[in-house]
């Protein structure tokens, strides 16, 4: 009897331990695969300028962990600012800019040019310098051909100053050998330091001028400027120390500029032909310049950029591929100058009888995903309609929006 009671107990004591195991492997597996997420903290983003080296972006979790979340970029272009931030296209442009920040929380915001007009332009640069201040917003330029052009304002230098004045500014003044003003190139990079994208930003220059036809051996007319044969060096010297300090991996950029290159008009005529256009309208002639210097075959040559993007064109919204490169504009915010919705505007005309306009007006969104493939979306005022958030009911009279929105 004894030893039936001595067996059992040791039986018992050993399915109890055999218990307590099983149900330990069975605690610490479920603990381990219902463990909580690391919180990291919420996604910054620094901007650094290593001395003698590329400036670049990085976008972290508060912890200082690097953040594999798309890496966003806004696109807007022709505000045409005045100077007067009360004025209806002054008013409503600020306003559209101010929301999509709040609601899109892009890492970058990139202004492709005629962004402060007339001779308050120093007024209208501080305006939208301060709004991304007050935002603790990143942001670049490139200058257009009305930016500076008026005598009684600052000159395209003094803009350029004026903007890399401001602390979230990530363009520079450009060197000083190479022609234009806030030629520059920023890097997106990775935790490991590996460029994830290299954002370059080119001085499209203005109207054509006298000397520079001559020294460059083109008839002298009227018409849109060039890009300078030393800014295409400059390029090309630059992206190849970028490769070469990246581990001799060219990284993919994307490139803003202001008047469009001369292969924008080519590709769209291409794409029409074979039914390959990715989205948008020509809706107007591209105004590019009549002379081409060879940019784009030094995109080619290079092989790094893989998006062009521009704007000058207010209502053209396309975006095709050609030879590798997405040639694409901006969506405009242009309310200062001609837009789709003007009363004049044959598409305001043709929505008031009855046509469906898909009207051009808005933003353009780049995602640069971890692995450095960018994605590119339009995003359209007509379908946000969040974005007109406190706008006063006689600006949104004043641009028509309060006839042209989704009712």
């Amino acid at each position: 009897m004894k030893t039936i009671f001595v067996k059992s107990l040791i039986a018992i004591l050993i399915l109890a331990v055999l218990a307590s195991v099983g149900f330990a492997v069975v605690v610490a597996t479920r603990t381990e695969e219902e463990a909580l997420p690391v919180d990291r903290g919420m996604p910054v983003v620094r901007f650094v300028r290593p001395e003698g080296e590329t400036p670049y972006l990085i976008k972290t979790y508060s912890d200082g962990t690097w953040c594999s979340e798309p890496f966003k970029i806004l696109t807007f272009t022709d505000p045409h600012f005045s100077g007067f931030a009360e004025m209806p296209g002054d008013a409503v442009s600020l306003k559209l800019i101010e929301n999509t920040i709040k609601y899109e929380h892009p890492d970058l915001v990139v202004l492709t040019g005629d962004i402060a007009v007339g001779w308050a332009s120093r007024l209208a640069a501080t305006n939208i310098g301060d709004l991304f201040e007050r935002y603790q917003q990143y942001w670049g330029f490139v200058l257009g051909n009305h930016d500076g052009e008026n005598e009684l304002g600052v000159s395209r230098k003094e803009m350029v100053e004026i903007f890399c004045s401001y602390e979230h500014c990530v363009v520079s003044e450009g060197p000083e050998n190479v022609w234009g003003n806030g030629n520059s190139i920023v890097n997106v990079i990775k935790g490991d330091g590996e460029v994830l994208q290299s954002l370059v930003f080119i001085d499209s220059g203005d109207h054509l001028k006298k000397e520079f036809c001559e020294a460059y051996g083109f008839e002298y007319t009227e018409g849109y400027d060039f890009i300078k044969y030393d800014q295409i060096e400059w390029y090309k010297s630059e992206m190849r120390a970028i490769a070469a300090r990246n581990g001799n991996k060219m990284p993919d950029s994307i490139m803003f500029l202001h008047i469009p290159l001369k292969e924008y008009r080519i590709a769209y005529d291409l794409a029409c032909q074979n039914g390959t256009v990715l989205s948008g309208e020509r809706r107007e002639a591209e105004c590019d310049s009549p002379y081409n210097t060879g940019m784009f075959d030094a995109i080619l040559e290079i092989g790094s950029t893989k998006a062009v993007v521009c704007g000058h064109d207010h209502i053209n919204d396309y975006i095709v591929e050609y030879q590798g490169v997405k040639l694409l504009y901006s969506c405009s915010t242009s309310f200062n100058s001609y837009y789709m919705r003007k009363r004049e505007s044959i598409y305001y005309i043709l929505y008031k009888m009855g046509a469906d306009i898909p009207f051009s007006d808005g933003h353009t969104l780049f995602e640069v995903d971890k692995n450095g493939k960018t994605t590119i979306t339009p995003i359209y005022n007509q379908n946000n309609p969040r974005l007109l958030e406190g706008l006063t009911r006689e600006q949104l009279e004043a641009v028509n929006f309060s006839e042209t929105m989704p009712q």
